[in-house]
């Protein structure tokens, strides 16, 4: 027997010597992972080195060894090591030398491939194309055994091709180990890890000396190797951050900014120190600028944690608004540009400001902030439960049990809507309403949500027009040099309160500058008039800061909107600084001699009339209505409003407010407002709870007139949500207003063959429109069908929804030739109507002509010796559909066999089959056609005008 010698150091790993071939030891240690080497010239244990040894497999094996009647020696030095540098520098010479090997056999197998291939090419150089062997023949073992060579000689080819790429990938893969183990990027993951096993082992360490354990070395061992690689790896990241490379971390971030992740902007919602929490929305996936707004639902943003590792770039917020409204998406070199303007610590520092002048919400700790309801499956009761900040019952409130009316089931969850509905009058009683957010929580656990006071509404200014204006005294200075106070909720005096006078001079608007109002909404930061009045908000509304009120107008309004040929010369430049209080003054009209008050209808009329009067000169100004004042338009486009997207739309504007005003008329003879633009805006504050919306509000200008409604189509136009009914009827109102195709494809931006097209559609019969607008009839379909008269409209219909057809294109097809048939029809000076049912014809199908009254007898033998002759040449085709059927179900490795050798090869007879696909292509196109035809005249009813009716004798009438 041997004496062997197992060895294990950090630096050469663990060896076993003293072993001989055929002696036996090595298929006794195999089992414990040792493998033999021939450039060691010994066994040895894979990935040995520069680790701790690996005991039970040492034990195990001399334990064998010994059994087996070797002597054994064990000799381990835990402290002969090597640094982690010359470890790292070892690997990656050992892959250069991994790559030199790998290529070497890739280009022995790309010869050996190459080499296979010529062998096989000569030997068929033998035959002529297309020879068969001659079976009998003396040249038939010679041609058989050639074949089979050139068999081999090909298969084996391409083995040699197969193992030529394995050594390639492989020769890539080891050229590529330094670049991917000095990547910073990959290397500042890798510090993540190490440091993570460093406060591991540290734990574990002291643990160890605390409890006196023997592994107190091995921790202290692994606590070196670790501090040593992670300084290792650190000062290669720094020498990158040195090289240019840059290094992303939570210092380049702020809220509301931009990062470039996995190919696409996110906005970031939240900085953490490894992550950032961007918006996520795989609704919207993929997108190239996804911002808050996409991932916000129900007033919440769903965020995905983005590694600052795999952070491609940085764009401020600001900046990529700005690169949006250009229409572009900013590449790297421009969002760096942008990002050096405008740095991540001066973002926060703005942020943190504003917080700070923020006051801070405080909430009464008597009133609950959320509630729960608890119920099961098909149960008649339910548990409300009052929750105070902490999730905590509130112990000002007891739980509330919520009956179901009789033969009423509750559900488990919130499709309830009996106990839904018991819910929010129970909390209406208590002068609650829900919160921001939706239900949370789940069957089995009950289903949480938000709760909070419902906002006072403030009181309204009482209208002026109910009692006579006292007038001034006469020793008092004019109403001009002193700005009038006014307490919250009062009116004041010499102005009516219901629609302030005109606004300065900048604000007017012609008729002709309505077009550009919808296009230019005032910019949100711009005007310091305030886009959001939160429902919550207790501070009275003459009290607020940049809001305007109905009472005065101060100098604090910008001008919302210049003339058309302004725009051009003020973009770009900031908004003017604020005038001087008391210039911006209105002045008290000069009051008239005390008359007697009239009635308040009469007075309605003057106002009325005054209006009227004054309405070519347009005028607009911004400032904030309560909402029960604002009408919709009674001729809005839109007809359907999608009621989850207002939902959506709720909640968000219950959790940030209005972030864009909407556009009315002011009536003066009703004294209210009707929305021009923006009604699904109103729509969704009102359900939101909002009391009163910024609005611009035009003066002076008519119901009816040609701008507005230009305004109102063009604002909805191109909406998902609009259906393309809607669009027609737009249109045409359009067109009714004087406008040409030309024309509103301009205002609405879009193409006269795209408003041409829509108002065709008008052609349909009601039940069609209706089809249309519910989705169950195809735009292209309909607009065919549209073509035909309103009967034969109704009959395809009914055809449709039969299915009589097998796709669209047979429907489409169908419409077509009931159309030609129409016309031929009409040329003949008779009428055409399809059947109801196609009745079945008596007689053999194939001597059977459909329209066959209207053909002559030579017409129609001849059609009946060309159709023998067509079916005969299409029976024909069952041998082709053999043919490729074989084909379909053949080897792929077999044809490549078999087809390889004939001239062209596979692609040849690969470009006939595609030649005969493209064939067969037109020819279904022509049947399809054909049968359409078919089945029109075959369903068709002929109705002849200048036919008479017989006469029908008296004696057999009066019969």
């Amino acid at each position: 027997m041997a004496d062997i010698t197992i060895t294990h150091t950090r630096a050469e790993g663990t060896l076993l010597e003293g072993s001989r071939k055929g002696d036996g030891a090595f298929e006794l240690v195999r089992s414990f992972g040792f493998w033999f080497s021939r450039s060691l010239d010994c066994l040895y244990i894979r990935h040995s080195r520069d680790k701790e040894a690996q005991h039970w497999r040492i034990n195990g094996a001399a334990t064998a060894l010994r059994e087996a009647g070797h002597d054994v020696t064990i000799e381990i030095d835990e402290d002969t090591r090597r640094t982690f540098a010359e470890a790292e520098a070892d690997r990656e010479e050992r892959a250069d030398d991994r790559a030199e090997r790998f290529s070497d056999r890739a280009d022995r197998a790309v010869a050996s491939a190459d080499a296979r291939r010529a062998t096989a090419d000569q030997i068929s150089q033998r035959f002529e194309f297309g020879q068969p062997i001659l079976v009998g023949h003396h040249s038939e073992g010679r041609a058989r055994r050639d074949a089979a060579r050139i068999d081999t000689n090909m298969r084996k080819s391409f083995e040699e091709r197969n193992r030529a790429g394995y050594w390639s990938d492989r020769t890539r893969a080891a050229e590529n180990y330094k670049a991917h183990r000095i990547d910073p990027q990959r290397t500042l993951r890798r510090l993540e890890r190490l440091r993570a096993d460093l406060r591991k082992q540290e734990r574990a360490h002291a643990n160890a000396v605390e409890k006196g354990w023997v592994s107190v070395g091995r921790h202290a061992r692994l606590i070196q190797d670790l501090t040593e690689e992670i300084a290792h790896w650190e000062q290669l990241v720094e020498k990158a951050k040195a090289d240019g490379v840059k290094v992303w971390g939570p210092d380049d971030f702020a809220p509301g900014d931009y990062a470039l992740y996995a190919g696409s902007w996110y906005g970031v919602a939240r900085v953490n120190p490894k992550t950032l929490s961007i918006a996520w929305n795989l609704r919207l996936a993929p997108k190239q600028v996804m911002s808050l707004e996409d991932a916000t639902l129900n007033g919440r943003v769903s965020t995905h944690p983005a590694d600052y590792t795999q952070v491609q770039g940085r764009c401020p917020g600001e900046a990529m608004n700005a690169f949006l409204a250009d229409g572009k998406v900013p590449g790297k070199k421009s969002a760096r540009e942008a990002s050096e303007a405008a740095p991540a610590d001066a973002i926060r520092e703005a942020q943190a400001k504003a917080r700070a002048k923020t006051p801070k919400k405080r909430t009464d700790p008597k009133i609950p902030q959320r509630i729960k309801v608890e119920c099961r499956w098909d149960a008649t009761e339910a548990t409300l439960t009052w929750l105070n900040g902490n999730n905590q019952p509130h112990k000002g409130h007891p739980p509330v049990t919520i009956t179901a009316p009789d033969g009423v089931k509750f559900t488990e969850s919130v499709w309830s809507e009996s106990l839904l509905s018991q819910v929010t009058a129970l909390l209406t009683g208590a002068g609650l309403t829900y919160g921001a957010g939706a239900w949370t929580g789940g069957p089995g656990r009950g289903i949480v949500r938000a709760i909070e006071p419902v906002p006072e509404a403030e009181p309204e200014a009482p209208a002026v027009d109910e009692q006579p204006t006292p007038e001034p005294p006469a020793e008092e200075p004019p109403a001009a040099d002193v700005p009038a106070m006014v307490e919250d909720g009062q009116a004041p005096v010499d102005a009516p309160s219901e629609e302030p006078a005109e606004d300065t001079a900048g604000s007017e608007k012609t008729a002709s500058d309505l077009r550009f109002l919808s296009n230019h909404p005032v910019p949100h930061g711009e005007s310091r008039i305030s886009h959001s009045v939160h429902p919550l908000n207790t501070t009275p509304h003459s009290e607020r800061p940049d809001t305007m009120t109905e009472t005065t107008a101060t100098a604090q309004v910008t001008e919302v909107t210049e003339t058309a040929p302004a725009k051009k010369a003020l973009a770009g430049k900031k908004p003017k600084k604020a005038a001087p209080a008391k210039a911006a003054t209105r002045k008290a009209p000069a009051k008239k001699a005390a008359t007697e008050p009239a009635k308040v209808s009469k007075r309605r009329e003057v106002v009325a009339e005054k209006a009227t009067a004054t309405a070519a000169e347009v005028k607009s100004v911004q400032k904030a209505i309560p909402i029960d004042r604002i009408d919709r338009d009674p001729n809005q486009p839109r007809e359907i409003f999608d009621q989850a997207k207002l939902e959506e739309l709720a909640g968000s504007m219950r959790e940030l407010g209005q972030l864009q005003p909407i556009t009315v008329r002011y009536d003066a003879g009703t004294r209210r407002y009707t929305i021009i633009m923006g009604e699904r805006r109103w729509r969704a504050a009102g359900m939101a709870g909002l009391t009163e919306m910024t609005a611009l509000v035009l003066r002076g200008v008519e119901a009816d007139s040609r701008e507005i409604l230009a305004m109102a189509v063009a604002e909805n136009v191109g909406r998902a949500d609009m259906t393309p009914m809607e669009e027609a009827k737009a249109f045409k109102r359009l067109e009714k207003g004087g406008y040409t195709i030309d024309e509103i494809g301009g205002v609405c931006g879009k193409s006269p063959a795209y408003v041409g097209w829509r108002m065709d559609l008008l052609r349909l019969c009601e039940p069609a429109q209706e089809a249309v607008a519910k989705g169950h009839l195809s735009l292209n379909l309909a607009w065919y069908a549209s073509q035909l008269s309103c009967d034969n409209q109704l009959r395809f219909l009914a055809k449709y929804a039969r299915g009589a057809f097998n796709s669209d294109r047979d429907a489409e097809a169908f419409v077509k030739a009931a159309r030609i048939e129409e016309e031929r029809r009409e040329s003949q000076g008779s009428f055409f109507v399809l059947a109801d049912e196609t009745p079945a014809k008596p007689g053999d199908v194939q001597e059977s002509l459909p329209g066959a009254h209207d053909v002559p007898e030579e017409e129609r033998e001849r059609i009946i010796a060309d159709r023998s002759k067509l079916t005969k040449k299409i029976d024909k085709l069952s041998t082709a559909g053999e043919i490729l059927s074989e084909l379909a179900t053949a080897d792929p490795e077999e044809l490549a066999l078999l087809l390889a050798g004939v001239a062209g090869g596979v692609g040849a007879h690969q470009h006939r089959i595609e030649h005969l696909r493209s064939l067969t292509t037109k020819v279904i196109k022509n049947l399809r056609d054909a049968q359409a035809i078919a089945a029109v005249r075959a369903g068709a009813i002929e109705i002849n005008p200048d036919a008479v009716a017989p006469v029908v004798p008296a004696e057999v009438d009066a019969a």
